[in-house]
């Protein structure tokens, strides 16, 4: 069963196709029903009594990622019929539809706007930080919010692995398995950080006080697989070689567990961790990596996954491709699919 809004402080919403009956429910007694018609141009129609109110809100919103999230094909969906006429105005002023070309048309709900909503996939998401500029004597960038210091970040149903990808922030009780992931030579290969615990409790440490890094465990299905970072490119050394914008964003990656290697987790791990850096800040347009240059395979994963290729250049400690992915590819060409295989529908 298709899950959504799963940081929801009421609990997930559960969402199921049968026939072209589409089905919402918080698992508790507010439901809702929905008439999907998929041939020729796309409808959804409020079957039964129309939702109301908040969680009525919420019910909706919970379809649209349904359709969006199990259909790679599906651009926007036209609102038939009259069941919409409450939720319409918040629906409009939310962003999750826009109005029809004449005043005939029903309105449609655009995938890449549904997607850029933070509150289906995000915990307690907040408004864009406040402009300041600070200048450090190397370059100018704005000030940031706080880091969170624990919790969950980020989660999303993941519909062709049938189960959650979550990233929590990082706490020295995910040493032990950043030390051996660290430890582990297919990634001291790239990373070179082997070493004792010691050494990457500092390592942990310095990350927990760098005020422009976000340090990230990726889990599935609650099983920790993964470390990231996430950091403000302008303030990095990747921000000298890319002329990196005010919000722009970096991340690095360590996948610790051979059980989740691959393209089907690739496809799953990398559009999430992307995602959740354009939701984090709607003035972030781009995002950039500079993996090691020679490291062809992790090229081609990214150029496969909408990465463009800026230059090759030479940082400190290893020769560098740089290569970044915009706001708009990201969402307009909906590359929270693996877009070669088009994903099969959730029941």
């Amino acid at each position: 069963m298709f899950r959504s809004s799963q940081l929801y402080e009421a609990g997930p919403i559960e969402v199921g196709l049968t026939g072209s009956v589409l089905s919402v429910s918080s698992g508790k007694a507010d439901h809702a029903a929905f008439t999907v018609s998929l041939a020729g141009a796309p409808t959804l129609a409020v079957a039964g009594q129309p939702p109301a109110g908040m969680q009525g809100f919420r019910l909706v919103c919970a379809a649209f990622e349904y359709l969006f999230a199990t259909r790679f094909d599906l651009a926007s969906v036209s609102l038939a019929g009259d069941g919409w006429t409450d939720l319409l105005p918040d629906l409009l002023r939310g962003g999750l539809c826009i109005p029809g070309d004449t005043p005939a048309s029903p309105p449609s709900v655009i995938a890449d706007m549904v997607w850029q909503i933070p509150e289906l996939w995000r915990s307690s998401p907040s408004p864009a930080y406040p402009r300041h500029d600070i200048h450090d004597g190397k370059t100018a960038y704005p000030a940031r919010p706080p880091k969170p210091a624990v919790g969950r970040l980020y989660a999303r149903f993941i519909p062709w692995l049938g189960g959650t990808l979550a990233f929590d922030v990082a706490t020295l009780g995910d040493l032990p398995n950043v030390h051996r992931w660290m430890n582990d030579p297919r990634v001291n290969e790239f990373w070179r950080e082997a070493g004792d615990e010691a050494r990457h409790r500092r390592y942990l440490e310095g990350m927990f006080a760098d005020p422009h890094i976000i340090p990230l465990i990726g889990r599935f299905e609650e099983k920790a697989f993964s470390y990231f970072e996430i950091y403000w490119a302008k303030e990095d050394l990747i921000g000298t070689f890319c002329d990196a914008g005010d919000y722009d964003r970096g991340c690095h990656v360590i996948v610790g567990e051979d059980a989740f290697r691959g393209r089907e987790w690739f496809t799953a791990w990398l559009p999430s961790l992307l995602h959740l850096m354009f939701l984090d800040d709607p003035r972030t347009e781009r995002i950039v990596q500079e993996p090691q240059a020679d490291h062809h395979r992790q090229l081609r994963n990214l150029q496969r996954s909408g990465f463009s290729h800026i230059k090759t250049v030479d940082f400190p400690t290893k020769r560098a491709a740089i290569v970044s992915i915009s706001r708009q590819r990201f969402f307009s060409e909906r590359l929270w699919h693996p877009a070669a295989d088009p994903v099969s529908e959730i029941r």
